[in-house]
């Protein structure tokens, strides 16, 4: 039948071709519109478009290469369910909510930007996206997301921000889960977040020394320099040459 587009509606995708380019007169991608397209690679999006519906993408397990235009206002829920290869994504501003399912199965995905102007991020967004290392968002915004992505999220800012640009809105997010940071930033060999978390009391020298003794972590060696910079006189008070003493 190949591909159907109604008005300004894209219907449906035929799924014959490896790459595509949605026409500038389609101003919504309907539900499950390229759903199942498992030979679709690329597929490019144009200023014309301003929703997609929910499942549009699902289940494209060969897409990789794919850029939501800032023209884009909502998007529906399981959106890229199951598109193994998509290892970045910048949401567009605008948006306000991220959906059931809206990553879940997306194996391969790295990093996500996701905008201020969401407001409601389901808990099962991020289901199941166990290479997620970098989730970028503005630190006030950091309580809407769920607990699998959270954590990703200020351990993310912690990496890309100087102790002295650091946000009060990370300390207190912090406070009584400073324990679960340290073993994510620790995990990830994150030297840079450990840093950031010593230099802003989020974590003490003598709760690190301990964690590293008791760990068998083999990317720990900076980590322990670290410690042994923030246990000298100018840190603790005094000399501490052996964090493991």
């Amino acid at each position: 039948m190949g591909t159907q587009i109604q008005g300004s509606r894209l219907i449906k995708f035929d799924n014959s071709s490896p790459k595509y380019i949605v026409p500038d007169s389609v101003a919504e991608i309907a539900e499950l519109a390229f759903s199942g397209c498992d030979s679709l690679i690329a597929l490019s999006i144009p200023d014309s478009v301003r929703r997609i519906g929910n499942y549009a993408f699902a289940d494209c397990y060969s897409l990789r290469e794919l850029k939501l235009p800032a023209s884009v206002e909502a998007i529906g829920a399981g959106l890229f369910q199951k598109c193994w290869n998509i290892r970045e994504l910048c949401l567009p501003e605008g948006l306000t909510v991220l959906g059931t399912d809206m990553f879940e199965g997306c194996h391969a995905l790295y990093a996500v930007t996701i905008p201020d102007s969401v407001e409601t991020i389901e808990r099962t967004a991020f289901s199941t996206c166990r290479n997620l290392r970098k989730v970028y968002t503005d630190p006030a915004n950091i309580h809407r997301l769920p607990p699998s992505a959270r954590y990703l999220a200020a351990l993310t800012y912690m990496e890309e921000h100087q102790p002295e640009e650091g946000s009060s809105v990370i300390d207190g997010y912090t406070e009584g889960r400073s324990k679960s940071l340290l073993d994510l930033a620790i995990n990830r060999r994150s030297s840079d977040a450990v840093r950031y978390m010593l230099a802003r009391g989020l974590i003490k020298p003598e709760a690190l020394r301990e964690y590293l003794t008791k760990s068998a972590d083999t990317g720990r060696v900076e980590i322990t320099a670290l410690l042994l910079e923030y246990t000298r006189d100018d840190h603790a008070g005094g000399p501490d040459p052996d964090p493991f003493a």
